[in-house]
């Protein structure tokens, strides 16, 4: 049986390095309906030559997109990159991207806009975690500012618990925004900072671009189960933090896996670093 439940047969990803994962093939059918945001869009006059220097901030998700978004459109998108999701996972990426769309002027939730970038940098960089490596729940995103990269790890996986948390009031209102309208039963919002006294269990944590290994190390350390492991999402260049930790946290944690690899059909090249918690007896 597949890991987290899953029988469908699973294609290799472009390894770079160890890696025990598994991107997928392509999708067979699409949503009988065609999904869009109920919530009213906002017209931004944008610039567009200057991105986001000198704080201006083009947010015309038009202008960045090869071709109108669409549902189908958005399916060929995870079909060209080799990674196969379900009609569920397809509908509730759509309805994500139409709130980003429609919010992120408002939010300043993302600077990754346009669907193409989207679908490969936001949800297929995100869900290819449960894919490369066990997923436990609880699991814990710190830091999820507009959901990732946990938002993503509870669609691919329904049957997990996936604790969002965000401190940032506005963000945390459009994650419960994105909890409701995709209907995501398996989502909890912890809406403060994660320090070392709070309140939290969780069995896996994984984070993206939030601090240095180390730090969130010695962060997790009072809740993370033993046995329970935490999931760095990294770019190639992190052997300095990781040698850092290693000798930091020697007798607290193991680091049990160091996968590299490629997004699917590119060359943008990922780190997917674990480090466990030992327990007592070891």
């Amino acid at each position: 049986m597949a890991k987290n439940g899953r029988n469908e047969k699973k294609q290799t990803p472009q390894k770079r390095g160890n890696s025990k994962g598994a991107s997928r093939g392509h999708l067979s059918s699409l949503p009988k309906t065609a999904l869009s945001s109920s919530r009213p869009k906002k017209k931004i006059t944008p610039n567009r030559t200057s991105g986001f220097a000198g704080g201006k901030r083009p947010y015309d998700y038009a202008y960045y997109e090869k071709e109108p978004a669409s549902p189908e459109y958005m399916q060929r998108l995870f079909a060209e990159r080799n990674y196969e999701v379900s009609e569920r996972e397809l509908a509730a990426y759509w309805k994500y991207y139409c709130l980003l769309r429609d919010h992120n002027a408002e939010l300043d939730l993302t600077r990754i806009m346009g669907i193409e970038a989207t679908v490969l940098k936001h949800f297929i960089d995100c869900s290819i975690v449960a894919d490369l490596i066990e997923i436990n729940g609880p699991v814990l995103d710190i830091g999820s500012g507009p959901g990732f990269p946990g938002a993503p790890i509870a669609i691919r996986c329904p049957h997990i618990k996936v604790i969002l948390a965000e401190s940032r009031g506005k963000r945390v209102g459009f994650l419960e925004m994105v909890k409701e309208e995709l209907g995501l039963d398996n989502v909890e919002i912890y809406p403060r900072s994660v320090r070392e006294d709070s309140p939290l269990e969780a069995q896996t944590i994984v984070t993206r671009a939030v601090e240095v290994i180390p730090a969130t190390l010695k962060r997790v350390e009072p809740f993370i189960a033993p046995g329970g492991r935490v999931a760095f999402m990294k770019g190639p260049s992190c052997g300095q933090e990781i040698t850092e930790a290693q000798q930091g946290f020697k007798g607290v944690y193991k680091m049990t896996e160091d996968i590299k690899y490629d997004l699917p059909n590119t060359n943008q090249s990922r780190r997917l670093v674990v480090f466990t918690k030992k327990t007592e007896e070891k």
